[in-house]
C-alpha cells in the first residue's frame, strides 16, 4: 500500500488537526488561527501541535526566534490544508475505526526497542492519547486521499513496464543478502543464545523471545542489505556466510549481535515482478502528485476559508 507519508504532499507526522470547537471563550488562547465552514482551530490547539512536530528531535530548542516563527507559518499552512482535507472526510462520511488506529500504534511503536517508545513521550512531556487523536486525524486524511484521487484501474501493465523501464538504474543493486538479526545486551546472553541455535532452536523464534532490536517481532528479519552498507567489519563476516549460516556473537557499540544468512544474491537488476510493489507505489506517487493541487484548489474554492496568521 502507498505510504502517503514519503510524498511531497507535505504532511508532517503527529500533527494532524484534533477536534473542532463549537465555542470559542474571549482569551487568547481561545482566538481561531483557522476556520473551514464550521471547523475552527483554536491558538491552544496549534500550539500543542506545533510542540509535536518537534517530537524526537534535539535541535529544535537551538533554533532563533526568527527560525521559530518560519517554523511556525509553514506549519500554519499545513494546518490549513490539513483541515480542509479533514472538512472533505466529513462530507464524504470517511471515518478511522479504533482498530486502524490500533495497528497504525503497533506499527510504529515495533521500530522502537523495549520502552523506548513510551519514553519519548514522557522526555518530551507529550501525552500519547493526544498523540495517538493526531495519528487517528493522519489516517483519515490518508483515508480522503486515496478515495479522492487514487484510481486502481490507473496501473496498467504498460504503466508498469514503462515505470520499470524507465527505473532500471534504481532497480540494480551490488551483492546482496537478507539478513535476520538478533541484538542482546550482554555477550554471556548472546553466547547462551547462540547455543540454543546450534542446538537446532529456530533462529526466527528466539528473535522475537530475546532480541532487543526493533525488527524482533519481525522474527529479526532485517530486509536486503547490500555489501557496503554495512560497517566494514560486519560486511567481512557476513558476506562470506552462505544461506542458512549463523555468526559468531558480533560486539559492537548497540550490544551483542547474531545474524543468520536467509538469502544471497548476486549484484544485478531484478525481474520486473520483483519490483511490481514499488512501481505501483511509484505510479500511484506520480498520479497523486499530479491530481493533488488542482483537487486542493477545489475544495479550496468551496469551502469559507479564514486564517489569523497574525496572532501565532
Amino acid at each position: 500500500m502507498l505510504k502517503l507519508n514519503k510524498l511531497v504532499i507535505g504532511f508532517v507526522l503527529l500533527c494532524m488537526v484534533s477536534g473542532c470547537s463549537s465555542k470559542v471563550e474571549p482569551s487568547a488562547e481561545n482566538q481561531v488561527v483557522i476556520q473551514v465552514d464550521s471547523y475552527l482551530l483554536t491558538l491552544a490547539e496549534f500550539n500543542e501541535y506545533f510542540g509535536t512536530v518537534t517530537l524526537g528531535n534535539n535541535s529544535s530548542n537551538d533554533k532563533d526566534d526568527a527560525a521559530i516563527r518560519d517554523a511556525r507559518l509553514g506549519f500554519l499552512l499545513q494546518l490549513i490544508e490539513e483541515t480542509i482535507i479533514l472538512r472533505r472526510a466529513d462530507e464524504l462520511h470517511i471515518q478511522v475505526s479504533p482498530e486502524e488506529v490500533d495497528e497504525a500504534v503497533r506499527n510504529f511503536k515495533k521500530d522502537y526497542p523495549e520502552t523506548a517508545f513510551e519514553d519519548l513521550f514522557i522526555k518530551h512531556a507529550i501525552s500519547f492519547e493526544v498523540w495517538r487523536e493526531r495519528l487517528k486525524r493522519r489516517l483519515l486524511v490518508e483515508k480522503v486521499i486515496r478515495k479522492e484521487l487514487l484510481k486502481e484501474d490507473s496501473v496498467t501493465p504498460r504503466r508498469i513496464k514503462d515505470y520499470y523501464d524507465k527505473h532500471q538504474d534504481e532497480w540494480s543493486h551490488g551483492e546482496e543478502i537478507r539478513l535476520r538479526h538478533i541484538l542482546l545486551l550482554s555477550e554471556d546472553q548472546a553466547k547462551a543464545v547462540l547455543e540454543q541455535l546450534k542446538n537446532g532452536h529456530d533462529f526466527a523464534a528466539l528473535a522475537r523471545l530475546h532480541s532487543k532490536a526493533p525488527e524482533a517481532l519481525d522474527g529479526g528479519d532485517m530486509g536486503y542489505v547490500t555489501r557496503g552498507q554495512l560497517p566494514d567489519s560486519l560486511d567481512e563476516a557476513l558476506f562470506d556466510l552462505e544461506p542458512g549460516d549463523v555468526s559468531t556473537v558480533i560486539e559492537t557499540p548497540y550490544g551483542f549481535h547474531l545474524f543468520q544468512i536467509i538469502e544471497k544474491r548476486e549484484a544485478g537488476v531484478p525481474d520486473i515482478e520483483e519490483c511490481i510493489e514499488k512501481i505501483r507505489q511509484g505510479i500511484q506517487k506520480e498520479d497523486l502528485e499530479a491530481a493533488y493541487g488542482p483537487w486542493l484548489a477545489e475544495l479550496r474554492s468551496r469551502y469559507s476559508i479564514k486564517v489569523n496568521k497574525e496572532i501565532i
